[in-house]
């Protein structure tokens, strides 16, 4: 089938754009087009040009995004959408609540819908767009009834209702991983050589305060944070973020509000493949590794364990994620076939 994938924001709508970003942070969309692809579909991953006849696809696969986080083609999206009323609809960032209802806020009037702030953020609409003003209500109301098939990028048997309400019938997820471009480590550091160092990578760290003092860190390792540049710290790429799990013996990752909803990170896999411990919220490590002990880990637990014991807890994680969510790019084709075959 010939199928295109569009969005809301440049890297939705850009092949291989993080190879352009600072952090170069490998999206999931990634995988959905490599995925598509093995399967045997034509895919193309590009900018929607409002007016233009969408006709010739089989299958149209739509990013959504909040207006108010950097999105320069809101408008060519819902252009799309307009005319594809069938089209998947897909989110591929964690803040999915707020996605859906900074988009549905548009709907509140024309005041929202073409405010300053979101038409001067557009550089690739024409100057006659406001005479498809109809065709993105249209499509602000396709969104708000539900009915089209929604793809979220999430590890098998978490509960995708925690990330959006929505019809169970129209959510579909995949585990992007088989696909993915799982980036691996330049530097090899033995057991011995690794740093009692815990990092704390996170661009909201002012949401999450609670959640690491409640880790109770002991005092035999350092917390190295990470991403805030108004708090002077480091921000690294990402492939420069995986070396520097590989030298550290913990990584922090705090759960979001959906925790539990299986909701995709490529971090899990890159900690399980450098032999570092991954602590996080109980329910999104229960998705992770089905294994209450492994899941209810905290950092206080740590305290005072040599490099041979924090090895052997190291390994277990990632043991236990590979067998609940091997690598298996059959597995990946099939939740893809799923909602391609899902009822429109």
């Amino acid at each position: 089938m010939k199928m295109l994938i569009t969005g809301m924001n440049t890297n939705q709508c850009t092949e291989d754009f993080f190879l352009r970003q600072q952090l170069k942070v490998v999206p999931s969309h990634y995988s959905l087009l490599r995925s598509l692809r093995d399967m045997g579909h034509e895919v193309e991953q590009r900018v929607v040009t409002i007016g233009e006849d969408l006709a010739k696809y089989d299958e149209v696969f739509v990013f959504i995004h909040n207006p108010s986080g950097f999105a320069g083609y809101v408008y060519n999206a819902l252009y799309a959408i307009s005319q594809r009323p069938n089209c998947i609809l897909l989110m591929d960032d964690w803040q999915t609540d707020s996605i859906y209802e900074g988009l549905l806020a548009l709907q509140e009037g024309d005041h929202k819908l073409f405010r300053k702030y979101v038409v001067e953020g557009h550089a690739n609409i024409p100057e006659d767009f406001m005479k498809y003003a109809d065709f993105y209500r249209d499509a602000l109301a396709i969104i708000q009834s539900k009915t089209n098939r929604m793809l979220l990028s999430a590890f098998a048997g978490g509960d995708l209702s925690k990330l959006i309400t929505y019809p169970s019938d129209k959510l579909y997820s995949y585990n992007p991983n088989p696909y993915h471009l799982n980036r691996q480590a330049d530097v090899a550091v033995s057991p011995q050589d690794k740093r009692r160092e815990m990092s704390f990578a996170s661009l909201v760290q002012g949401k999450t305060k609670k959640w690491l003092k409640a880790q109770k860190v002991p005092n035999d390792f350092e917390i190295k944070f990470y991403g805030s540049r108004k708090d002077g710290q480091d921000r690294l790429t990402e492939d420069q973020m995986v070396n520097t799990y590989a030298q550290q013996w913990v990584a922090l990752m705090p759960g979001y509000f959906h925790a539990g909803s299986g909701w995709w990170r490529a971090r899990p896999l890159q900690c399980a493949d450098v032999g570092t411990i991954v602590i996080g919220d109980f329910d999104e490590m229960m998705n992770l590794y089905g294994d209450e002990a492994l899941a209810s880990l905290k950092a206080s637990d740590l305290e005072g364990r040599d490099h041979i014991e924090l090895a052997a807890i190291a390994k277990a994680q990632r043991d236990a994620l590979y067998a609940k969510h091997p690598l298996d790019k059959q597995t990946q084709r099939n939740e893809l076939d799923k909602v391609l075959n899902g009822q429109r």
